[in-house]
């Protein structure tokens, strides 16, 4: 099958075609059926269109998860679904929701599920961040071994502008252009002490980069990260070296808490739910999706209050049995609920931006790809 996002021109010229082909056959036929074969048609043809974008679900799950992308797969129903660039730019639309520096959230509408799943892969591994890359330990007389000490000190997040350093090669030493450093000592003399990620102490490689970096030192994103406990005697000295680097390398490089996206829910009562039962079905939902209305001449309905707080429990469905009482529960396909929290090292505004230009770059590359494969073919 060829991708609908790949069918050059003339390929969807020949699905429009074929299609009008069928339509002129028909009409040419004179046939007595032809005319409930084409309202046959015409429900086929909403009925995939629907399918296409909106998800179903009943009592046991999904009931239509897939989406078609062949553009010739409805050319039978007189149904061109090939993309058109036009057509999504119009469609496609980002909405904040709601902003911080710490929280994103927002509606992405418009997209299919494989580029909205490759924003949210780009944020959690592909935008860069600081990290402790290498620990030299000078003592460590603590009950944590050395190894687990340096992994400790790894993930510690860094407060850093990761474009301010220069990638660094496997096979290089650590400088000041594509490095930082940090001390930590720490020494018990009676009792017990913890040892906090405040202890960190930034070492500047010399005085350039100290007057660099002096409005905004690198330090760690919260000062009580607890690293380690010592007792009385017990002591850690060691040297730590951080460097740029992407989540999909380690964990540690990645800037993100949690990036997740859910579908935009749809519940829609196709009859109207009143008295007892539209009490028993705000009652059933544990997520509060339904209210009650008061009717002008007296008595309630159910009314859908709070979609975008359901969870497809499908509570309403099997408790209530809402299939029969004419409630209908659904996902689009194309909208999807945004979720993007920050460790701290980037600010999720920031981070978003950062994850559109490398998604940006990602296509550019790819399209260079393409047309370099296409300029190597002989000609026919």
């Amino acid at each position: 099958a060829v991708s609908a996002h790949q069918l050059r021109p003339e390929c969807r010229t020949c699905v429009r075609s074929r299609a009008a082909m069928k339509r002129e056959r028909g009409r040419e036929s004179g046939a007595a059926g032809y005319p409930v074969a084409k309202e046959a048609d015409e429900a086929s043809a909403r009925l995939a269109l629907e399918q296409q974008t909106i998800l179903r679900l009943n009592r046991e799950g999904p009931m239509n998860p897939d989406t078609k992308a062949f553009c010739g797969c409805f050319a039978s129903l007189d149904l061109d679904n090939s993309w058109d660039f036009a057509q999504f730019k119009q469609g496609f639309a980002i909405e904040i929701t709601s902003m911080s520096d710490e929280l994103v959230t927002f509606d992405m509408s418009g997209i299919d599920p494989p580029l909205a799943n490759a924003f949210r892969r780009i944020m959690i591994a592909e935008v860069p961040t600081v990290a402790i890359s290498q620990v030299t330990m000078y003592q460590n007389t603590s009950v944590i071994h050395d190894e687990n000490l340096a992994h400790r000190l790894g993930l510690v997040p860094l407060k850093f502008e990761p474009d301010n350093l220069e990638w660094r090669p496997a096979d290089s030493e650590f400088n000041e252009s594509n490095s930082l450093r940090f001390n930590l000592h720490v020494i018990c003399h009676q009792g017990k002490k913890s040892v906090y990620s405040r202890d960190l102490k930034w070492q500047p490689w010399s005085e350039a980069q100290a007057l660099q970096f002096k409005d905004d030192p690198p330090i760690p994103v919260e000062p009580d990260i607890l690293i380690a406990q010592l007792r009385s005697g017990q002591e850690i000295e060691c040297e730590c070296y951080c460097e740029k680097g992407v989540g999909k390398e380690h964990a540690k490089w990645s800037p993100v808490c949690t990036a997740h996206y859910r579908l935009q829910p749809l519940i829609t009562l196709t009859k109207d739910i009143t008295g007892d039962d539209a009490e028993r079905l705000k009652a059933v939902c544990p997520m509060g999706v339904f209210d009650i209305e008061d009717l002008p001449k007296g008595g309630k309905k159910a009314i859908v209050a709070n979609p975008r707080k359901c969870t497809t429990c499908r509570e309403c469905l099997e408790s209530f049995n809402g299939e029969e009482q004419g409630l209908v529960l659904a996902k689009h396909k194309q909208h999807f609920l945004f979720s993007v929290e920050s460790v701290g090292q980037i600010p999720a505004p920031e981070l978003m931006r950062k994850a559109l230009r490398k998604f940006q770059d990602k296509c550019e590359t790819a399209m260079r790809v393409l047309e370099s494969r296409a300029e190597d073919e002989p000609p026919e």
